[in-house]
């Protein structure tokens, strides 16, 4: 299938859980209040985004399974995404028991979290400890299915896991009220029955038993994947963590000022991260000249798409945040809008060499620059939070992601002379 087909398809993907969030989002933020809501926030990005824990895996099969069906060693194949299930599996568990372990501090002291919410809070972040492990084990799933260029069913498992993310919070306070533990349970159950899918659908290589897991199917996961794990891990914290840091700095009742525009912006970025998906084992199959051709159009055509829908997003935001939410906290949140913009268009592009070098096998790159981005990151935000609050968050954000950029082009050029 072509490149332009899986772009589509990704698109396609991830276009209806966001038509249903705009839709559902203002009734769960009137419904909850705004320290609630900001708290789902936080549990959205733990269960919904964070698959921080899966050690590069999901990745790795990616890079792995797409050159294996290259050259059709389904035997191979399946020894991989086995080996690939079990460290998914096993790395995701200690997700899962490091979250419930942190849950407590969580509601009770780290996020300023009042009182009265507390309880239920500290109920629902030990509940989305269950939601780590099954993101974790989905995210390796969701890699192999995409090495074997398997991008319709991909997506369409990944529009129905996104419809559910924004619907069944909305459901459950409907039916039970504005309780955070009953709407984590539902977002638990459906992480957990798209699992069950994803098994069945790749029940073809389960069984295959000429090629046993071997150490070395684990080595060459774990070789590739443990510097993804490594970005894998400082990449969403840089990306979603700051929620976590504004919510402790200013308190939890802001946070929907911040966290709103930031969920939507990042929406923007299904349109490269589609195409990319569908890059990188492109890239990871072509030879040296054609992956260079095929990165200097994909990064031109990346950027001039991205600076369109950039700027009409910010000349749309006020207007459209006026009628989605109310005028109040459309005025209230235009400037750091206009600011997370920029970032989005310089991030985007910063997904093109990041996916080419995964492609060539240079995770270890792409990890240290990102342990180089936390460590100033972390400086420049609690600087900047202090001095502007809210604005300040997305300053820092905007100064990360051009950082990275640079470093990542860089890194490219070198990867291109070798």
């Amino acid at each position: 299938m072509s490149l332009r087909k899986n772009t589509i398809l990704n698109l396609l993907g991830s276009g209806l859980p966001l038509i249903v969030a705009v839709l559902c989002i203002p009734y769960c933020l009137n419904h909850l209040g705004s320290e609630a809501f900001g708290v789902l926030t936080l549990i959205w990005a733990l269960i919904g985004y964070f698959s921080l824990f899966d050690l590069g895996v999901g990745r790795a099969l990616t890079y792995e399974i797409s050159r294996l069906q290259a050259n059709d060693q389904r035997e191979q194949i399946s020894a991989v995404l086995r080996a690939g299930l079990l460290l998914t599996f096993l790395a995701g568990l200690v997700g899962a028991v490091v979250m419930y372990l942190i849950a407590p501090s969580l509601a009770n002291d780290w996020l300023k979290i009042s009182p009265q919410l507390a309880p239920d809070a500290q109920q629902a972040f030990e509940l989305a400890s269950w939601g780590v492990l099954l993101t974790t084990v989905g995210s390796g799933l969701r890699g192999a299915q995409e090495g074997l260029e398997q991008f319709k069913i991909a997506n369409a498992n990944k529009a129905i896991l996104g419809v559910a993310t924004f619907s069944l919070p909305a459901l459950s306070i409907y039916l039970h009220g504005s309780s955070l533990y009953f709407v984590v349970m539902y977002l638990v159950a459906a992480r957990a029955f798209m699992l069950l899918i994803n098994l069945y659908q790749l029940k073809e290589f389960w069984f295959i038993r000429r090629v046993p897991v071997l150490q070395t199917h684990i080595q060459s996961l774990y070789s590739f994947g443990i510097w993804v794990t490594i970005s894998g891990i400082v990449g969403p914290l840089m990306v979603y963590g700051d929620r976590f840091f504004v919510s402790v700095a200013v308190g939890a009742s802001l946070l929907p000022l911040y966290a709103i525009p930031q969920e939507g912006l990042q929406r923007l970025l299904l349109i490269p991260g589609s195409f990319c998906s569908a890059l990188l084992p492109r890239l990871a199959s072509e030879s040296a000249l054609e992956k260079r051709s095929l990165y200097a159009k994909s990064f031109k055509h990346v950027a001039i798409i991205m600076f369109g829908v950039c700027l009409s997003s910010a000349l749309l935001a006020y207007p459209f945040l006026a009628i989605w939410i109310n005028p109040d906290f459309a005025s209230q949140s235009l400037v750091i809008v206009c600011i997370l913009v920029i970032g989005i268009w310089i991030n985007s592009m910063a997904l093109v060499p990041f996916t080419f070098l995964h492609a060539n096998g240079a995770t270890k790159l792409t990890a240290i620059f990102h342990l180089i981005e936390l460590a100033l990151y972390i400086f420049v935000l609690y600087y900047f939070v202090q001095i502007w609050g809210l604005v300040g968050a997305a300053l820092a954000w905007v100064l990360r992601i051009t950082l990275d950029l640079v470093l990542l082009q860089w890194a490219v050029k070198k990867v291109m002379r070798t």
